[in-house]
C-alpha cells in the first residue's frame, strides 16, 4: 500500500489561520504518508517572502516530496520583463529546479509537469517538451499504478462552473490515455472535486482537483474551507479522502471518501466527494 497527500494552491501571503501550516505538516510526518504531492501555487505573489515561508514548510515534511509550480509562482504582471523572459526564477531558486520531478515506488509512478508560464495569465499552458516527457516517462513504466501532476485542469468537469483549462488539454489527455494514466492530480481552482473522466472510448482517468489546503482563498461551496487529498493505492485500487481543515479544534478530519478500482468509481455511502 502507498499513500500519497495532495496538496495545493497553499498562497504564502494569504495564510486563513494561524496553526493550519504546522497542522498541515504534522499530519503529513505523523500518518504514514509515503509521499507529498504539492500542485502549485505556493505563493501569492511570487515574492521572496512568500517563498521562503514555502521553502520552510517543505523543509519541515519528512515524506518525500514532488512540486510543480503554479500560476501565482510566476513572475507578477507588474514585472513584465521578468514574467516573460524569466518567469520561474524565483520558484527555482527557493522551491526546485526540476522541470519534470518523478517519483516510483511499489508500483507506483508518479510524474509532475509545469503548465505555469508567464505568456499566459490564468490558464496555463503544456509545451510539445511536456508532451514528450509524458510519453518516455510513464510510457516506459509496465504495470504501475500512474499519476500525473500539474497544477491547471486538462479537463472541463461537468459538476463545477465552466472554468479555464490547460492550453493543449486535448493533447496531453491523449498522451495521458495511450500511456495508461491512472490518475491527475491537480489545483487552480480552489474548490476539492474527484470525479472519473471519459478521456477516450473505454478510458477513464480520475481527476482530483484539491482545495486551497492553507489560504483564505476558497471559491463557491469551499469558500471558507481548507482541504487536501490523501489517496491511498492497493492492489485493488485506490481511495481518495478529502481532508478539511477545522479552525475551532486545529486539526483536519475527513470530509469525504470515495473508492475507485481501475474502471468504475465507486462512491462510499453518506461520505461523497465535497464540491459536488
Amino acid at each position: 500500500m502507498t499513500t500519497l497527500a495532495h496538496i495545493s494552491d497553499l498562497h504564502f501571503g494569504r495564510i486563513a489561520h494561524p496553526g493550519i501550516v504546522e497542522s498541515l505538516v504534522d499530519e503529513v510526518n505523523e500518518d504514514g504518508v509515503d509521499l507529498v504531492v504539492l500542485s502549485g501555487d505556493l505563493t501569492q505573489r511570487a515574492r521572496p517572502s512568500e517563498f521562503e515561508a514555502a521553502r520552510a514548510m517543505l523543509d519541515r515534511i519528512e515524506p518525500e516530496v514532488l512540486v510543480v509550480p503554479g500560476n501565482h509562482d510566476v513572475y507578477p504582471w507588474w514585472k513584465p520583463i521578468r514574467r516573460l523572459t524569466r518567469p520561474l526564477e524565483r520558484y527555482r531558486a527557493y522551491i526546485s529546479e526540476e522541470p519534470a520531478p518523478t517519483y516510483r515506488a511499489d508500483g507506483v509512478a508518479v510524474l509532475g509537469v509545469n503548465s505555469a508560464y508567464g505568456r499566459t495569465i490564468k490558464n496555463g499552458r503544456l509545451t510539445d517538451r511536456d508532451l514528450t516527457v509524458m510519453e518516455e516517462q510513464l510510457g516506459a513504466v509496465d504495470g504501475a499504478f500512474k499519476v500525473l501532476v500539474l497544477h491547471h485542469h486538462l479537463t472541463q468537469i461537468r459538476a463545477l462552473w465552466k472554468h479555464d483549462i490547460v492550453q493543449r488539454a486535448q493533447d496531453a489527455l491523449d498522451v495521458a490515455a495511450r500511456v495508461g494514466v491512472d490518475l491527475i492530480l491537480c489545483g487552480h481552482l480552489h474548490i476539492s472535486h474527484i470525479e472519473a473522466v471519459d478521456v477516450a472510448p473505454g478510458r477513464r482517468i480520475v481527476v482530483a482537483s484539491a482545495g486551497t489546503a492553507t489560504s483564505n482563498r476558497g471559491r463557491r461551496s469551499n469558500r471558507a474551507t481548507n482541504l487536501y487529498n490523501r489517496i491511498t493505492v492497493n492492489a485493488g485500487g485506490f481511495t481518495v479522502e478529502e481532508r478539511r481543515y477545522v479552525p475551532e479544534e486545529n486539526h483536519f478530519v475527513r470530509q469525504g471518501r470515495t473508492r475507485f478500482d481501475r474502471a468504475e468509481a465507486e462512491e462510499d455511502a453518506g461520505a461523497g466527494p465535497c464540491g459536488t
